[in-house]
């Protein structure tokens, strides 16, 4: 999964060579850069194109996530323009309690059939190996909602997978989800019948989505945010006045620690997620930001600090997210080959 990284080539790349079975990005303009910037091999768009952007879907990716079957007629037309040869296909999305996108269980295998119909209309090939066709189902937890996935969630795919395979005439892979299910595959196991997992945090960040605990074997070091420090000096900790809303609409909670030395650095929420940054010096503490400055704490820091200093921290799935979406970042790569 590369869309936490906007689909860097130069990650996409890293990937790759570690192994991973093929890429997966939700935004057209992301497996535009993977296509323009690394050989990605088996590409999946993760959400539906809008309207009107078939042809762009169907030249990046091999196949996307998609419930409707209108926007799968679409999709087919434009797949039976491809060169003869390279298939093209669908994954149904099923919702399994998180309650994003997807059919409900109890509208399979019939939501199935009538996505297959329309791509099978659309496509105007009788060779059922060259048109688009419905290829699987996958399940997502634990993202719009936090639901936690469990083995019985997995099951429970795998058995509609069989059972809408039934009807359609085909068998169906099974992508089981995200980082999300990691846990469960390293702790209780999964069923048999799971074709892959999409996981992006897991690898790029080497932790779990759940409880953000480290993975096994993985480093939890690939990526850091570093900020130049603007001014330094002894502040109040607690407001002085009366207080409303913030910039962004929040109303933040400070404790009263008396004066305490601060630092403002030259990054903000367009940058960052504040919440999502630890930092990696001892005696830093994240105290909040504005759409430009990032406030942090440093009376404890151990050593001379001013102006011109850099800090670095460590970053959470949504910080990095922000970070390589915001144009104002400075991407730096280090030990590429």
């Amino acid at each position: 999964m590369t869309k936490a990284v906007r689909g860097d080539p130069r990650v996409a790349r890293a990937l790759l060579d570690g192994g991973v079975d093929g890429l997966a990005d939700s935004r057209l303009e992301n497996l535009r850069r993977l296509r323009d910037g690394v050989d990605p091999g088996q590409v999946l768009l993760l959400r539906a194109p809008p309207p009107g952007r078939g042809w762009e879907a169907v030249t990046l990716a091999d196949g996307v996530l998609c419930t409707s079957p209108e926007l799968g007629r679409e999709l087919a037309a434009a797949a039976a323009r491809l060169r003869p040869g390279r298939p093209w296909w669908v994954i149904l999305p099923v919702d399994l309690g998180d309650l994003r996108e997807g059919v409900l269980p109890e509208e399979l295998p019939r939501a199935a059939v009538g996505l297959e119909r329309e791509l099978a209309r659309a496509s105007g090939r009788r060779d059922p190996d060259r048109r688009a066709h419905v290829a699987g189902l996958a399940a997502n937890m634990a993202c719009l909602a936090g639901v936690v996935p469990t083995r019985a969630h997995l099951e429970e795919l795998v058995a509609l997978a069989r059972e809408t395979g039934r009807v359609l005439g085909r068998s169906l892979s099974v992508s089981g989800g995200n980082t999300a299910v990691l846990p469960l595959l390293l702790g209780e196991g999964v069923p048999p019948g799971l074709d892959d997992l999409r996981v992006g945090e897991g690898i790029l960040l080497g932790r779990d989505s759940l409880e953000r605990r480290p993975l096994p074997g993985c480093h939890v070091d690939a990526f850091r945010f570093v900020a130049t420090i603007l001014e330094v000096g002894k502040k109040p900790s607690a407001p002085v006045g009366r207080k409303a809303e913030d910039a962004f609409g929040g109303h933040p909670v400070f404790v009263d620690r008396g004066r305490r030395r601060r630092a403002v650095l030259a990054a903000g929420r367009q940058d960052c997620v504040p919440d999502g940054l630890s930092p990696l010096a001892e005696g830093v503490e994240v105290v909040g930001a504005s759409s430009d400055h990032l406030v942090v704490d440093v009376e404890e820091y151990p050593g001379p600090i001013g102006p011109g200093t850099e800090l670095g921290f460590s970053v959470g799935y949504a910080c990095l997210l922000q970070a390589m979406t915001s144009a104002d970042v400075a991407k730096v790569y280090v030990g590429e080959s």
